[in-house]
C-alpha cells in the first residue's frame, strides 16, 4: 500500500515494566502462582470528573455492570493494591530511572511532578483509577535511518492487575501486578510506514534496556499503536506484546480503515436508510429449534431479539482486515455490552439455524432479499444494551469511522474493546504532594547517561570480532557481562561462547537458569579437550536434565570423550569407502554428504573443521 496517499499517521506508547518495588508501597513487584489467601469482589462505577463530566470509556464499563473479584496474598499485597489505605510516598528509584531516560532521549523534566488519577473502571484496578506522573516533555529519538520522531511525553505510572478469567457478569484479577512501577513513553504520530513502527519500538526497546533497570520477559513491555489514515480516525490499539507483530498491527488497521470507508460508500450508493433502534421478539419461531446455542439459551429463560437492516444484504460479511468482517465487528460490540455474540443474515444458515428459521424471520420482519438481520439471544435486559451498541455503530459507518480503543489480537488484526476516552477521566491525587525536581539531581543523573544502545553493540561486535546479530542478542538478552566474564576468564574463541549463551541456550527453551558457574565450568571443559564445540547443545541439555550430576559425569553417560586423531581417520576410512559410488558421481560435491554422515558417527566427540581437513586430505581435495 502507499501509505504517504492514504496519510497514515502513527504514534506509538511503549509502557516498560522496572525492576524495583512497587510505586506507592514496598510489596514485592513478583507474579504468584499459587492459591490467594483472599478474595475480594467488588462493583464500580463511573462519576463524573473535575469539569462535571463522564468518560465515555468508564460510562460503557458501568453499563455493562460486571462484578469484579480480586486474588489477593499476603505476602506480595498490601491495603494499598485493595484501595483501603493511601498510597505510601512514590519509589524514587522510578524517578530517577524515568528522568535518567529523559536525558537519553533529550526530553526536557518537568519543574514539579504532580501524580494524577486515571479513571478505569473495567475492573483492572481497585480504586477505579490509575496513578500516573508526567516526568517529562518533547524529546527526540534518531533512529538508524537516520530520521527523527518527537517523544511528547515520558510518564511513571502503575501497572493494572492481572486479569485471570472473564464471563460476561464477573472478572476476576490477580492483585500481583497491580502497581508494579511502569515507563510510558509517547511518541509524536510521526510514523509514517508500519516498518518505521517496529523500528521505533526496537531502538525505545534497546534505551529502555540500557539503564539496567527494566524488567526482561513476556509480559514485561507492553506496545500500544495510535493509528490513523486520511478520512479516517484515531484507533488505540492496546496490548501489542511481540515486536514482529508492530509492523503487521499497523498494516491491518489501514487495510481495516481503507475497507470501512470503502463500506460507507456502499451504503451511499444502496441509499440505505439509517436502521431504527426498534427490536423484534421472535422467539416462537426458535422454540422447536435444532442449533444447540439457540436451544440451550432458551432452556436458560432467554430470548431471541432481531434487528432490521434495510438495504444491507451482503454488507455484513464484506471482510474488513483479514479473516474479520463487516458482522465480526458489530459482534465485539455486542459482547462489550455483556452478551456472547450475534448470529446475522449474511451467514446464515449455519450454527444449527435452518434455512426454513431463516425465511420464516425473514417473512415475521418483512424483509425483501436486499434487507439484512442480526439476531441476539439473551435476557432482555442484555440484549437491549447490546442491540442499541450495534445500531449505535452502524448508524456511525454512514458518517465516518468512529475513534476506538482495541485489543490486540496474536494474528496481527484487531478486536474491538471500548470506545476512546476522553479528557474528563484525569484529575489531581488528593493524597501526595507534588515532587520539585532539583537541578542538583538533574546533573547528578546526567553524569550516569549509559552510551546508547548502538553504540554498545558496535562496540562489543569490533572488540570481539563478533557478527552484529551475535552482539545485538548477547546486548537484548543482557548477557553482555556474563560473556565478557567467560572469554577472560578462559579465552574460548569469542564466537562460541556468545553463540552458546544466545541461539544454542534460546533453542533448548530451558525453565531453569544456569549459573555463571555452571557456564564457567562448561568452557573449562571444552577448553580441556573433554568434549567438542558441537557437542556443546547435547551437554547443556543432559545437564539441565540432572542439575545436581558433575559435569564430568554428564560428559562420560553420554559418550562424549573427544576422539584420538587415529581413530577419527579409521572412522573416516570406513564412510569413505562405503561411499565409493557418491564420490565418483559427485566429485567434489560429496564432501557434505560424507561429513553428514561422520558427524552422525562421531556424536560431538571431535570438531567439525578437523573433519572437514581430514576428509580433504582424503579426497584431494586439500590445500
Amino acid at each position: 500500500m502507499d501509505y504517504k496517499s492514504l496519510g497514515l499517521k502513527c504514534g506509538l506508547e511503549i509502557h516498560q515494566q522496572l525492576d524495583t518495588e512497587k510505586l506507592f508501597c514496598d510489596c514485592p513487584s513478583i507474579l504468584q502462582e499459587r492459591e490467594p489467601d483472599i478474595l475480594i469482589k467488588r462493583k464500580l462505577h463511573a462519576v463524573a470528573g473535575e469539569l462535571g463530566e463522564v468518560d465515555p470509556a468508564a460510562m460503557q464499563a458501568a453499563l455493562r455492570g460486571a462484578s469484579y473479584v480480586y486474588q489477593f496474598y499476603n505476602d506480595s499485597n498490601c491495603l494499598v493494591e485493595l484501595d483501603e489505605e493511601p498510597p505510601h510516598e512514590i519509589n524514587y528509584d522510578v524517578l530517577d530511572t524515568a528522568i535518567l531516560l529523559s536525558a537519553l532521549l533529550r526530553a526536557k523534566p518537568v519543574d514539579e511532578i504532580h501524580i494524577m488519577r486515571k479513571t478505569v473502571i473495567d475492573g483492572s484496578n481497585t480504586s477505579g483509577f490509575q496513578r500516573t506522573a508526567l516526568i517529562s516533555t518533547n524529546g527526540e529519538l534518531k533512529l538508524r535511518t537516520g530520521d527523527k520522531i518527537g517523544i511528547q511525553t515520558i510518564c511513571v505510572e502503575e501497572d493494572a492487575a492481572r486479569i485471570i478469567s472473564a464471563k460476561p457478569d464477573e472478572v476476576v484479577y490477580n492483585l500481583d501486578r497491580l502497581g508494579v512501577p511502569l515507563i510510558e513513553i509517547a511518541t509524536a504520530p510521526q510514523i509514517t510506514s508500519p516498518e518505521m513502527a517496529r523500528e521505533v519500538a526496537l531502538t525505545l526497546g534497546l534505551l529502555l534496556r540500557s539503564t539496567g533497570k527494566v524488567k526482561r520477559g513476556i509480559g514485561t513491555i507492553r506496545q500500544d499503536l495510535n493509528v490513523s489514515i486520511a478520512h479516517g480516525a484515531r484507533v488505540e490499539i492496546k496490548g501489542v506484546q511481540e515486536l514482529n507483530l508492530i509492523a503487521k498491527a499497523v498494516e491491518n488497521e489501514v487495510i481495516r480503515q481503507v475497507a470501512l470507508l470503502s463500506l460507507r460508500d456502499d451504503l451511499r450508493l444502496r441509499n440505505a436508510p439509517y436502521p431504527e433502534k426498534k427490536f423484534y421478539d421472535i422467539s416462537q419461531i426458535f422454540t422447536t429449534s435444532q442449533s444447540k446455542i439457540i436451544k440451550s439459551a432458551i432452556e436458560f429463560g432467554k430470548l431471541v431479539y432481531a434487528l432490521k437492516l434495510p438495504k444491507f444484504a451482503g454488507l455484513l460479511k464484506k471482510e474488513v482486515s483479514p479473516g474479520r468482517r463487516f458482522g465480526t465487528e458489530l459482534a465485539d460490540y455486542a459482547k462489550s455490552m455483556g452478551t456472547s455474540g450475534i448470529f446475522h443474515s449474511d451467514e446464515l444458515p449455519a450454527y444449527g439455524v435452518t434455512f426454513d428459521e431463516v425465511m420464516r424471520v425473514r417473512a415475521a420482519l418483512s424483509l425483501t432479499d436486499k434487507d439484512a438481520f442480526i439476531l441476539i439471544v439473551d435476557l432482555k435486559e442484555v440484549s437491549e444494551k447490546a442491540l442499541n451498541a450495534v445500531v449505535d455503530r452502524i448508524n456511525l459507518a454512514f458518517e465516518k469511522l468512529p475513534g476506538e480503543t482495541r485489543k490486540a489480537n496474536s494474528d496481527g488484526t484487531t478486536s474491538y474493546i471500548r470506545p476512546l476516552p476522553g479528557g474528563a477521566r484525569m484529575y489531581p491525587e488528593t493524597d501526595l504532594m507534588p515532587i520539585v525536581v532539583q537541578s542538583r539531581k538533574l546533573s547528578e543523573l546526567k553524569k550516569k547517561l549509559p552510551k546508547p544502545p548502538w553504540e554498545q553493540i558496535k562496540q562489543i561486535e569490533k572488540k570481539y570480532k563478533l557478527s552484529n546479530e551475535l552482539a545485538t542478542e548477547l546486548y537484548n538478552e543482557n548477557k553482555v557481562q556474563l560473556f565478557e566474564k567467560l572469554f577472560d576468564l578462559t579465552k574460548i574463541e569469542p564466537t562460541i561462547i556468545a553463540n552458546t549463551l544466545t541461539n544454542t541456550w534460546n533453542s533448548l527453551n530451558p525453565e531453569v537458569e544456569l549459573s555463571a558457574k555452571h557456564f564457567l565450568d562448561l568452557f573449562n571443559a571444552l577448553k580441556g579437550g573433554k568434549f567438542s564445540k558441537e557437542a556443546i547443545p547435547q551437554v547443556l541439555e543432559a545437564w539441565l536434565n540432572n542439575l545436581g550430576k558433575n559435569l564430568d559425569a554428564i560428559i562420560s553417560d553420554l559418550g562424549l570423550e573427544k576422539l584420538s586423531y587415529a581413530d577419527l581417520e579409521k572412522i573416516i576410512d570406513k564412510i569413505v569407502s562405503e561411499n565409493t559410488k557418491l564420490i565418483q558421481e559427485k566429485g567434489e560435491s560429496a564432501l557434505q554428504p560424507l561429513m553428514g554422515d561422520i558427524m552422525k558417527e562421531v556424536r560431538g566427540r571431535t570438531d567439525g573443521k578437523l573433519i572437514m581437513e581430514i576428509l580433504q586430505k582424503k579426497l584431494g581435495y586439500g590445500k
